[in-house]
């Protein structure tokens, strides 16, 4: 009796505790744009008061590379001379932390949980493909758009530890005002797409402290001492393009609201299969293929052969196995915009490329680097 009730307890404690079943946003995907300084976290977390349990998946190489490198002394100002052992050995293990980036987000994606990118989003063209395999596998995609002068972009960077340097910082604001804001590339891919939307046509400039609850109204709302440049706007207009910005936030992050038909038939089978199995199986969609090639009888479950025949047809194979196969090229498209896959990159990698750029790591430097790539896969392996 008493093994039957501790059993009960944690079948209890994996349908509730650590399940889909407990998600409040599956299959929601937040895309947050700005340039270097935009204040992007600040925007999210304070003004948009964008939920921790979607924050928390946030998908950013350079939060890796701020909680590492200060540990073993690298700076985390990138050294930009080529000749530079430690220069070139920094660039290469921010490729790693990219690469670790990449697989965290395969692993979300399966297991469907909601998505926060944090990125400078400049590259529509990289980050397009990424949002359309989002949505083949059943997400839908908000975009967010936040911007401050150029000026202002390059300061706030220089004044961090972690820069990249003001050349590059200057050059992506550049691409992210004509790709972003004067172009809308991504205005304009959403409009063609049931399942993307740019939450805030008008781009907020995050000059102003409109949410300071430290200072009377009338300084909260003044200019942010910093910034510097020309601010093509009014606080007025922010104020309006804010407040309706939070509302759209709050309306996409509607709780347990799975609108892509994709997503909601996904969402159904695994939360069946989840009851069903007492919290075993349904935490990922890889379990639909478990429960179908394993135990075929739990396919006269309608919510698990919808599951089951959604994921063929996203796949384009009815044959169980080569669609698990072709699921992972789908979903690691989904996580890096690639048709094909990454060498993950290993310590060894790192330092025979250093070489070959024509800085010869000392033994030291050597034993520094295989130690931090070390520390940046076990990072990623814990989350």
């Amino acid at each position: 009796m008493k093994r039957n009730v501790i059993r009960e307890m944690v079948e209890q404690y994996l349908l509730q505790e650590v399940s889909i079943a407990k998600q409040k946003h599956p299959f929601k995907a937040i895309l947050m744009t700005g340039p270097a300084g935009a204040g992007k976290s600040f925007t999210s977390k304070n003004l948009l008061g964008i939920p921790a349990e979607v924050r928390r998946f946030t998908l950013n190489p350079d939060e890796i590379i701020e909680d590492i490198f200060p540990r073993f002394g690298l700076p985390l100002k990138f050294v930009q001379d080529s000749d530079d052992p430690i220069g070139v050995a920094q660039q290469e293990m921010r490729k790693l932390a990219q690469i670790a980036t990449k697989s965290k987000a395969a692993g979300y994606i399966n297991r469907a949980k909601p998505l926060y990118f944090d990125t400078t989003g400049e590259n529509t063209k990289k980050m397009i493909p990424v949002l359309k395999k989002l949505i083949e596998l059943g997400y839908d995609v908000g975009i967010i758009k936040v911007s401050v002068p150029k000026e202002t972009s390059v300061g706030r960077d220089q004044a961090r530890e972690r820069t990249v340097g003001e050349e590059i910082t200057g050059q992506i604001w550049d691409d992210y005002q004509k790709n972003v804001v004067e172009d809308k590339t991504y205005d304009k891919w959403a409009e063609g797409q049931e399942h993307a939307k740019v939450l805030n046509p008008d781009v907020f400039y995050n000059v102003y402290n409109l949410s300071d609850e430290d200072t009377p109204v009338a300084g909260a709302r003044a200019k942010v001492k910093d910034v510097k440049g020309d601010v093509p706007v009014s606080i007025e207009q922010m104020d309006t393009v804010i407040s309706n910005l939070r509302k759209e936030v709050q309306d996409f992050l509607t709780p347990k609201d799975v609108p892509n038909p994709v997503g909601k038939d996904l969402y159904d089978g695994m939360t069946t299969l989840l009851k069903m199995s007492k919290g075993r199986l349904g935490n990922e969609l890889t379990d639909l293929y478990t429960v179908a090639i394993d135990a075929p009888i739990a396919l006269e479950n309608p919510d698990i052969k919808r599951a089951v025949d959604r994921i063929s047809k996203i796949t384009g194979e009815t044959d169980l196995e080569k669609s698990l196969e072709a699921l992972a090229g789908i979903v690691g498209k989904a996580a890096r915009g690639k048709a094909k896959g990454e060498k993950a990159r290993t310590a060894a990698d790192i330092i025979a490329t250093a070489k070959e750029a024509g800085a010869e790591l000392s033994e030291a430097e050597k034993k520094l680097v295989k130690e931090v790539a070390r520390r940046v896969i076990e990072k990623v392996k814990k989350k």
